[in-house]
C-alpha cells in the first residue's frame, strides 16, 4: 500500500501503474486529437485549392468570349471532378501559369500527396511525444497556410481575368456574395 500524505488516503501500489497508464493513453488521445484536427482543417483547405484551380483552368483554357453561363458551369463542374494534379498539369501543359506560380503549386501538390497518402504512417510516432507532435502539427499547419495562400493568389488572378475580359465588379462582388450566403446556410 501507497499512503497519499495529502489526503490519507492509502492505494494498492498497483492503482499507481494504472493511473499512469491512463494518463499516458489520455494525452496520446489529446495529441492525436489534435493532430487530426489540425488535419482536417488543412484538407479542406487543399479541397477549396483544388475547386479555385479547376475553375482557373476552365477561365483560362476553355472558356470563350460570348459562352453561356451554363455552358461554364458545366466545365467547370467536370473540372472540379479531376484531381489538382490533372488540373496543374494541363495548366503547365498550355502554359498558363508563371513560373513562381508553378512552383509553389507543384511544391504543394506534393504535400498534398504526402498529407493524403503518407502522414498516417509517418506520423505515428506523433501520438507519443510531444516533439513529434510539434513537427507533424508544424509541417501539416504550413500545408493550410500554403493552401490558403494560393487560394488568394488563384482567386486574385481570376479577378484579374474576369476585369480584363469585361465582368464587372459589381457582377462578381453580387456572385461571390450568393455563394457565401449559400454556404452559410448550409442547405446547398
Amino acid at each position: 500500500m501507497v499512503r497519499d500524505g495529502k489526503l490519507g488516503a492509502s492505494y494498492p501500489t498497483g492503482s499507481l501503474d494504472h493511473m499512469t497508464q491512463f494518463q499516458t493513453h489520455s494525452e496520446r488521445a489529446d495529441r492525436l486529437y489534435s493532430v487530426a484536427q489540425r488535419i482536417g482543417f488543412a484538407l479542406w483547405q487543399l479541397q477549396e485549392l483544388e475547386g479555385v484551380c479547376a475553375t482557373y483552368f476552365v477561365l483560362l483554357a476553355e472558356a470563350k468570349p460570348g459562352s453561356r453561363l451554363a455552358a461554364g458551369n458545366r466545365r467547370g463542374a467536370k473540372a472540379k471532378n479531376r484531381t489538382i494534379g490533372t488540373t496543374l498539369r494541363k495548366l503547365r501543359k498550355r502554359k498558363l501559369l508563371d513560373r513562381r506560380l508553378a512552383t509553389r503549386l507543384k511544391a504543394i501538390l506534393q504535400e498534398r500527396n504526402w498529407l493524403v497518402h503518407r502522414s498516417g504512417a509517418d506520423g505515428r510516432a506523433a501520438v507519443h511525444s510531444d516533439g513529434n507532435t510539434t513537427q507533424l502539427v508544424a509541417r501539416v499547419d504550413s500545408v493550410a497556410e500554403e493552401s490558403l495562400a494560393l487560394l488568394k493568389e488563384v482567386c486574385r488572378r481570376v479577378e484579374r481575368f474576369a476585369k480584363k475580359h469585361g465582368v464587372a465588379e459589381e457582377y462578381t462582388f453580387r456572385t461571390a456574395s450568393e455563394l457565401l450566403r449559400q454556404w452559410h446556410r448550409a442547405d446547398v
